[in-house]
């Protein structure tokens, strides 16, 4: 019944925009909100978020708590550092860290629509937060457009489009004690973290950033991203599918390096053949040599509760 009400409501949705004329952008930013809980935190949500079906009907219940269990852990040992996420979105992983750790959180989101929510809904959080409302990449100007739907917003780069948008490098929006980073941008997260490469050998925080091939190019990005962090002093892995199960640890480069080949060849498939996406992104936590303390609790609790 209560899907049959769902369909009956979006029908009746879809045709009032379209007797207004809006466009599907114009649409998405018009839709009503509701309420899930995410972690210990209840969050407003755009009614069309994936987030609903996933987490209500039990699609994926662990999907993102990767972010939460490292959190758990790095705050352990680092009780008094920032934790850092980029494509923030609605507050949705920041609820998730907060249900885990108490540790200061930067919050980053670029856009306008998400960044309001985000904002509202981590006001009721117990951590010391920051927002800002940018681009995260390698610090230079871009033009492009934000194309919201589903869950996410994405900046889709064109030397034609109007909007043209100066991006900050993660090492400028970090503080001096930063220990944790999660980045999940679509498309962004390689260039991010070889941008801040210098930083990173300073600080050496636990980073945990999506692993997603949607070009070429990504392929390439890929592998010399996991060749730089081992260069720099990282040696310690952790591969979460999306829906969030444990895949492997590691402490092989080649291991890494196969993934990305592996996820690669699907998405040559996909562009090729027509073929299905059977995965689409990874969640790869990265940690430095310094902190196998960490890589072993994280991996002790995945094999005791998931």
């Amino acid at each position: 019944m209560k899907t049959l009400i769902t369909l009956m409501s979006n029908f009746i949705q879809r045709l009032v925009y379209k007797l207004k004329g809006l466009s599907s952008e114009q649409r998405y930013f018009e839709q009503d909100l509701t309420k899930i809980k995410v972690g210990a935190y209840e969050i407003e949500v755009p009614e069309q978020h994936f987030l609903i079906k996933l987490l209500e009907e039990n699609l994926q219940p662990f999907r993102d708590l990767c972010v939460g269990i490292t959190a758990k852990y790095v705050s352990a040992k680092y009780p008094n550092g920032t934790m850092i996420d980029i494509g923030a979105n609605i507050g949705d992983t920041a609820a998730i860290i907060a249900t885990y750790a108490q540790n200061k959180l930067i919050l980053i989101e670029g856009s306008d629509y998400f960044f309001e929510l985000l904002v509202r809904n981590t006001s009721q959080l117990p951590n010391k937060i920051v927002t800002k409302k940018v681009l995260v990449s390698d610090g230079s100007k871009i033009s492009g457009t934000f194309h919201h739907g589903g869950g996410t917003a994405i900046f889709d780069q064109s030397p034609e489009a109007h909007l043209q948008v100066q991006t900050v490098k993660l090492c400028d929006i970090a503080d001096e004690n930063t220990c944790f980073i999660k980045t999940d941008t679509d498309g962004y997260d390689f260039e991010i973290l070889k941008a801040s490469l210098d930083w990173l050998t300073l600080r050496h925080p636990a980073i945990l950033f999506e692993h997603q091939i949607r070009k070429n190019q990504d392929y390439e990005s890929a592998e010399e991203l996991y060749i730089s962090l081992v260069e720099i002093g990282y040696s310690y892995f952790i591969v979460w599918d999306e829906q969030g199960f444990l895949l492997l640890s590691t402490i092989s480069l080649e291991i890494l390096k196969d993934l990305n080949l592996y996820l690669f060849k699907i998405f040559q498939n996909v562009c090729e053949n027509n073929g299905r996406w059977t995965i689409g992104n990874y969640d790869v936590l990265c940690l430095h040599k310094d902190d196998e303390d960490i890589y072993k609790s994280i991996c002790h609790w995945y094999k005791n509760h998931c």
